[in-house]
């Protein structure tokens, strides 16, 4: 019995078919593929679309031409205000240099020239030619008074800071003008004595 059951078995799978085509309508699949894609087909075979698309097109072409002819024209704006810009620094450094030339005292350029020299008369001298420009500036910006001492003495009452250093560096000129050579002076220290009167003369503002 076994026996003949199994060639029956057998024969049932042979005969079956693999697929059943009532599951699987090839017309049906491809009728859905068909309804998917012809929409968009339809869509970009309309000549209305390639219109919008040509409208929108050339709208943003000449957004994006406006925007770069936007920047070529800041940019260059920018060059221009930045050329601009330095030749007024060049003109104002200029200008700045040639009113320090005009400001310069000759006298004074004078007195420093003196402090560098290596004699030490040249270092009397430079401290004398110092005393007397500022009794000249004193009296020219209305200090009453003769004499230097009398002109510093006048002074005080304008509240210079450096009123001090002007009469401790007289003190030494007046101690040259009355010893002499007796009197030792040496570079550092004259350095020293018109670096005090400079102090001064800047802030009265005569250098």
């Amino acid at each position: 019995m076994i026996n003949t059951m199994q060639p029956n078995i057998v024969q049932q799978a042979i005969d079956k078919p693999l697929y059943n085509p009532t599951f699987f309508n090839m017309d049906y699949i491809f009728g859905k593929i068909l309804d998917f894609v012809q929409p968009i087909l339809n869509f970009l075979l309309n000549p209305h679309t390639w219109t919008v698309a040509g409208i929108i097109s050339s709208g943003l072409s000449v957004v994006c031409l406006a925007i770069i002819i936007f920047s070529i024209v800041r940019m260059r704006e920018i060059q221009l205000y930045d050329k601009w810009e330095i030749d007024h620094e060049i003109h104002e450094a200029l200008l700045r240099d040639k009113e320090r030339e005009r400001n310069e005292n000759p006298r004074w350029n004078y007195t420093l020239t003196l402090v560098e020299s290596p004699n030490e008369s040249d270092w009397r001298m430079a401290i004398v030619e110092a005393d007397s420009l500022m009794e000249e500036s004193l009296k020219e910006k209305g200090v009453a008074g003769d004499t230097v001492s009398e002109l510093l003495e006048s002074a005080k009452s304008n509240g210079y800071t450096f009123i001090q250093s002007a009469w401790d560096a007289h003190l030494v000129r007046n101690k040259i003008a009355h010893e002499g050579l007796n009197y030792p002076i040496s570079q550092i220290e004259t350095r020293r004595i018109i670096k005090m009167y400079q102090n001064f003369f800047e802030e009265i503002k005569i250098i």
